[in-house]
């Protein structure tokens, strides 16, 4: 389509125009997902936004050609030459991809070459995906059994290899390259820890029936199974090469603000010390990426009755435990200085999801759709849902829908952006 759209190499000066219009084409396409490599590829559901996205690109080529070519008049010769390249170049594309698709399905229509695929969830719906993937060898699964999740029985031939706990261990026996999970099979109550122990595994996985709720799913991401509707659990941060380039930044950035910050630390370590006594920094048992444990560090601000009420009470602005100095410390937020450290360690990283304690893990988990999704990435100091507002007794509902926004369209350089507002949010609290 690009290319088709580059022979009009007369139509702007020296040729700028269309290679812009190219590059714009290029751009709208990779972010509507039209460049994923889809488990069920399907040319009907590409035709409206390969279309679209042609015409939409022609017209503005056409709008802006007058205004990058002095002394042109608008013409409609020109807009309607516009408007018939993208034309052509999209049913060309088009049709390239029916032959693309057409090659994906023979390839994949060799058993030999399938993926071996785990079907986790037993009941009348997994036993109809695993007929499907069975009998329909362009989906390239060979489904080799079944892993239990609280579901009703099943009446598959496959064998019922474990449980949903299990399947860490189940992928590396089965060299299993992709995890079907039936959501509809699933015990109510259980999505969210059998997603959160599919976020380490080494494989794809596929949500058959994904509810809205849990794993909302924009119309260009979703894909169908013979019918039933499916999205991979994938996110950029996912790859090796994402993940290497997120953890050197905060490695990099990370020892430089620690070692800047030494004077702050050691003034707000001194400042704590006079008001409260011994037992400057505050330790704090956190959830991290994948559901681990770590421990947090923070100046200590206020002093609670004891180990349980500090990992079980709800924190509110006007707390009568916190002193002058710690409410200044929690007003400019130099109290969370000292997890510099934890992104050193690589407990934590700069920017992600806030961690939030273990008792309230999971009982946000039980009355919150998705939180658990939060835990795909590391943990941050800072990130999208607090530079918006939304800390300390805030929705924290509206805190995962952010987060998991954050962790779908992550790159580094929202994660500078996300960076670069944290300190404007920190400068004008500390003017008013």
């Amino acid at each position: 389509m690009a290319a088709a759209v580059a022979v009009a190499r007369g139509a702007g000066p020296g040729g700028v125009l269309p290679a812009a219009a190219a590059a714009a084409l290029v751009a709208l396409n990779a972010s509507g997902g039209l460049y994923r490599v889809r488990r069920c590829p399907s040319l009907l559901a590409d035709v409206r936004p390969v279309l679209v996205r042609a015409l939409v690109v022609a017209a503005l080529a056409a709008a802006l050609l007058p205004v990058l070519t002095p002394g042109a008049a608008p013409s409609r010769a020109g807009t309607a030459a516009w408007l018939l390249i993208a034309s052509v170049a999209g049913v060309l594309e088009l049709i390239a991809r029916a032959f693309g698709n057409a090659a994906a399905r023979t390839y994949r229509c060799r058993r030999s070459r399938a993926r071996t695929a785990l079907v986790v969830g037993t009941g009348g719906t997994s036993d109809h995906v695993i007929d499907i993937l069975c009998a329909r060898g362009e989906f390239g699964l060979a489904p080799v059994g079944l892993v239990a999740a609280g579901g009703p029985d099943t009446a598959s031939g496959l064998p019922a290899l474990g449980d949903a706990a299990d399947l860490p261990a189940l992928v590396e026996e089965h060299s299993a390259g992709t995890v079907v999970v039936v959501a509809e099979d699933v015990q109510p109550g259980r999505l969210d820890a059998v997603l959160r122990t599919c976020f380490g595994l080494p494989c794809e996985t596929l949500l058959v029936q994904p509810p809205s709720d849990v794993l909302p799913v924009a119309s260009a991401r979703r894909e169908y199974l013979a019918g039933l509707p499916c999205a991979r659990v994938d996110w950029r941060l996912r790859g090796a090469v994402p993940r290497l380039a997120k953890r050197a930044f905060d490695l990099v950035v990370g020892t430089a603000l620690l070692v800047a910050a030494v004077p702050v630390l050691a003034a707000c370590a001194v400042a704590v010390r006079l008001e409260g006594g011994p037992g400057v920094l505050f330790r704090q048992r956190r959830i991290g990426r994948g559901g681990e444990e770590f421990v947090l560090l923070k100046f200590r601000t206020l002093k609670p009755a004891d180990e349980q009420e500090s990992d079980t009470r709800w924190t509110v602005e006007g707390d009568d435990r916190m002193g002058p100095v710690g409410r200044f410390l929690r007003r400019t937020s130099l109290d969370e200085l000292p997890q510099l450290w934890n992104v050193v360690r690589g407990d934590m990283s700069l920017v992600g999801p806030r961690p939030e304690r273990p008792h309230f893990v999971e009982q946000f988990s039980r009355s919150c759709p998705g939180y658990m999704l939060r835990h795909r990435v590391p943990v941050g100091m800072t990130g999208w849902a607090q530079v918006h507002g939304f800390r300390g007794d805030t929705s924290i509902e509206l805190r995962a829908r952010l987060d998991n926004h954050y962790i779908d369209h992550w790159t580094l350089a929202s994660d500078l952006r996300i960076l670069l507002l944290t300190v404007r949010a920190m400068l004008c609290r500390d003017a008013t």
